[in-house]
């Protein structure tokens, strides 16, 4: 870093807010030098001033590690994020699924520390934790250096004082997350009941095509119960470039596609996960 004459001096704030070690010194007359060991993966916040004031855009951002996480997708729940009792313990729960692997850095802040563990659970990790003193506290749950939707959390404790509270006393757990899978997404889904092998269709987009024009068909569901239709087509150079199936009513679906290639083109239409009779269809384009 280039600076003008008098004093530079800097710190490292690490994804979990703790300040790293870090020595900052001259390599010539106009620029220093800051050199600091990482100890976590995530966003390091480096902090530079000049004669006690910052320099522009600091503190500065940098991502240490390959960072593939997704804060975003973290979900906190729990009766620990919502109200508690001094002296008992309370915990919530912190789902990683399909959020990649990051650091999960937890800290309360209180009248009084907490004594606080993470365990690691099917879909993520489990935070429990014993407030000391009632009053309100503050619950921050960051993945690699990003507070998750919702965060900080407050929480109020009510009870007895079991220490002597204080102003202001932190807490803080650090974990290295693993990928977590949810064993759970077929339960988000309806259970269909469908007979694929009573769909009908018609229509002359089946067939054939004409080239830069909208061709249509047409796929009727009304004696094959209930499911998702998924409709796709496939020329020489690719997929088509757009399809639309717009539902009319009573399980009936109307599609229109239209295509720039000249040549067969393959059409699929599932029902669920099985093909319709008659798919896939070959459609020639002229």
């Amino acid at each position: 870093m280039n600076g003008a004459k008098g004093l530079i001096d800097g710190k490292v704030v690490s994804p979990s807010g703790g300040e790293d070690d870090c020595f900052v010194s001259p390599i010539d007359e106009d620029s220093w030098a800051l050199r600091f060991i990482p100890r976590e993966n995530g966003i390091h916040q480096i902090h530079l001033r000049h004669n006690g004031t910052h320099i522009p855009q600091s503190p500065f951002r940098i991502v240490i590690g390959h960072d593939d996480a997704d804060p975003a997708a973290v979900q906190a729940s729990g009766n620990g994020l919502k109200e508690c009792k001094s002296g008992v313990k309370t915990d919530f729960l912190i789902n990683t699924c399909n959020a990649g692997a990051g650091q999960l850095a937890v800290t309360i802040d209180g009248p009084s520390k907490v004594s606080m563990d993470c365990t690691e659970v099917p879909d993520g990790y489990k935070v429990r934790y014993t407030p000391l003193a009632p009053g309100d506290y503050f619950v921050t749950i960051k993945y690699n250096g990003y507070h998750i939707v919702g965060s900080p959390f407050k929480v109020q404790c009510t009870g007895m004082a079991v220490a002597e509270p204080g102003t202001m006393e932190s807490s803080s757990v650090v974990v290295e997350t693993v990928v977590k899978q949810s064993k759970h997404k077929s339960d988000q889904l309806p259970r269909f009941r469908s007979n694929p092998s009573k769909v009908t269709s018609k229509g002359p987009g089946l067939k054939k095509a004409i080239t830069h024009k909208m061709n249509s068909f047409q796929i009727n569901c009304q004696d094959a119960g209930n499911n998702i239709l998924f409709v796709s087509l496939y020329g020489p150079k690719g997929p088509c470039d757009e399809i639309h199936v717009k539902h009319s009513g009573r399980n009936i679906y109307n599609c229109t596609y239209m295509v720039k290639d000249r040549g067969e083109h393959i059409l699929i239409a599932k029902y669920g996960n099985d093909h319709i009779p008659g798919s896939p269809f070959k459609v020639d384009c002229t």
